[in-house]
């Protein structure tokens, strides 16, 4: 492991737990994406309505707007995560394999707003079945690998000012292209058999290691 883990969550002195009135979002906002994709599902999302998201998760359509903002909000689910400014300081500064390091906190930052196998398993379902729902998705990911671009050079910049600037670009779309390629990978293999944070770390030190064997297989 190279980027450390994850301090536990402190009770009086460090960061507090999420207070109900969050929590209660949290749950609530589960229930609706749930209900969403459940009726698109079943009945196709050109045929499902706000209104009938909200009758099946028992929200209003206030609510509901004020949470998701469109139909398709709910269906897609949140917003790529990215990591925490202060993860990606660790990562700016950490000295082991980029690749590895990139893949932890991008997986740690997954963890903290898509946790529920059964909601990630019927998103990925239902993305195949509409393409219209998959071309927004692809272009929401478009701008996560932009952001995950950002945050690559500027650890080269920091490890390797010597690099030009297509010596910079070319490596950060490699990084970029090796650990994104390798997270469809990594979520089959945890849909499968899913697990916390910790247990996708290991998925990941795994799949590193069959990259490794593919690119010098006799190392």
């Amino acid at each position: 492991m190279h980027i450390a883990s994850p301090a536990p969550r402190a009770s009086s002195t460090g960061e507090a737990a999420p207070g109900l009135r969050e929590r209660n979002r949290v749950r609530r906002t589960r229930r609706v994406e749930r209900a969403a994709l459940e009726l698109a599902l079943e009945h196709g999302v050109d045929v499902v309505t706000v209104d009938m998201i909200c009758e099946a998760s028992d929200v209003s359509p206030r609510t509901y707007f004020n949470y998701f903002g469109t139909k398709e909000g709910a269906l897609l689910g949140p917003a790529p995560s990215t990591p925490s400014s202060e993860a990606v300081d660790e990562f700016v500064h950490a000295r082991g394999p980029i690749v590895e390091d990139l893949m932890i906190i991008m997986a740690r930052a997954f963890f903290a707003t898509e946790s529920d196998p059964e909601v990630f398993a019927m998103r990925r379902l239902l993305f195949e079945r509409e393409p219209a729902l998959q071309s927004l998705r692809l272009m929401r990911l478009a701008d996560k690998r932009q952001a995950t671009a950002a945050i690559v050079r500027r650890r080269l910049a920091v490890q390797h000012p010597e690099l030009t600037e297509d010596e910079a670009s070319d490596q950060t779309h490699l990084v970029v292209s090796i650990v994104m390629g390798a997270f469809p990978v990594i979520s089959r293999q945890w849909l499968a058999h899913p697990g916390d944070a910790a247990h996708a770390e290991t998925l990941i030190r795994a799949a590193i290691d069959k990259i490794r064997r593919i690119v010098t297989p006799d190392a």
